[in-house]
């Protein structure tokens, strides 16, 4: 289902600002919802996380420790304080101030 859109791009490219594309390409790889979703367990095939709303941005967004399981820390894109590298290593160096260290649990 997803060659026919891949086609329709290149056609598009090739007319518009990439002359002979097609005839170019020595290899290509087509990733759709459905390869995030079987390769990543991303839910629904997301592929970036949450979505960008109010209500799923900053604080909103699953904390780095969890209010129900204890001793469950979180870290990534989709925990506070939110996406990109910036995020994710905002969000690493937030753990390391409320993770426990092991030798003195």
């Amino acid at each position: 289902m997803a060659e026919p859109y891949k086609e329709k791009i290149a056609a598009y490219l090739e007319r518009t600002v990439m002359p002979d594309l097609r005839a170019n390409v020595i290899s290509s790889h087509l990733v759709t919802p459905l390869t995030f979703e079987d390769r990543f367990s991303s839910f629904r095939g997301a592929a970036f996380g949450l979505e960008p709303v109010l209500t799923q941005s900053a604080y909103f967004r699953p904390h780095n420790q969890s209010e129900e399981v204890e001793r469950l820390y979180l870290v990534g894109a989709g925990t506070h304080p939110g996406a990109g590298m910036p995020g994710v290593l905002s969000s690493a160096r937030v753990l390391d101030s409320i993770v426990p260290d092991p030798d003195k649990l």
